[in-house]
């Protein structure tokens, strides 16, 4: 069993570093899509020169690490600026997801193998779902992780059935907006978790307030402009997101 937590990253080495070698040294393995000079602690780094969105990133990295790593069970995201829970290890957690969802499975009656055909799978339920810590509550000042899976944690099989087999992300929207499709679509499958005694401390810009990054209004603006996607998609009942077998 292995844990990755793949994110796209921008922020200044100096600023980076500390929180990557963080997430190593609680047992993850770490894979970003960098935008700017390369950095330390981490273990799969690909050079982009431009910011391809927050799902579209993490749908590559992903598709990367499955690809790499075949013994790799759970990939967490969230941002540069996200830091593991400091309390339980990567490899702790993921048992505690993977007997979660299994166990959910089990009680559906979803365990044998002619049962994954209709839906979910059998022993590969164990990976089928998605668990966001909401112990860090508000993430931002007006803001509440419980209504949006922000730093989640994404089974292999969600990852490998989601969206059509896509990815774990709907690519549509740019930077905004994915992490509450992502929420509503897991909970609509009835595969999503949160977790309150688990932290992923965000730090925010907006927590303490810091001078905002040069990207800050860039976000903003998307927040806005993609809104509108996200309402449609909502009441469509999120097309394309049906998970393939």
């Amino acid at each position: 069993m292995s844990v990755w937590f793949c994110i796209p990253s921008a922020r200044p080495a100096a600023e980076a570093e500390p929180v990557f070698e963080q997430w190593q040294r609680m047992g993850y393995r770490v894979a970003v899509l960098r935008q700017g000079e390369a950095v330390k602690h981490t273990d799969i780094q690909i050079s982009t020169p431009t910011y391809k969105g927050w799902a579209r990133s993490i749908n590559k990295l992903v598709k990367t690490i499955l690809k790499h790593d075949e013994d790799v069970d759970w990939a967490v995201s969230g941002g540069d600026d996200t830091l593991p829970d400091p309390d339980h290890t990567a490899e702790e957690i993921a048992a505690e997801c993977s007997n979660y969802f299994s166990t959910r499975a089990l009680l559906r009656g979803l365990s044998s193998d002619a049962e994954f055909a209709k839906g979910c799978p059998g022993p590969k339920a164990a990976t089928m779902g998605v668990m966001q810590p909401t112990g860090d509550l508000r993430a931002w000042p007006n803001s509440r992780i419980d209504t949006f899976a922000g730093s989640p944690w994404l089974g292999r099989e969600w990852c490998r059935r989601a969206y059509g087999g896509n990815g774990p992300l709907f690519a549509g929207y740019h930077h905004c907006w994915a992490d509450e499709e992502l929420q509503a679509v897991a909970i609509k499958l009835g595969v999503f978790w949160q977790r309150e005694d688990l932290t992923h401390a965000h730090l925010h810009y907006l927590r303490d307030n810091r001078h905002p990054p040069a990207y800050a209004a860039i976000i903003a603006c998307d927040y806005s402009d993609s809104r509108a996607l996200f309402e449609q998609r909502k009441a469509a009942g999120w097309p394309g997101s049906e998970p393939i077998l």
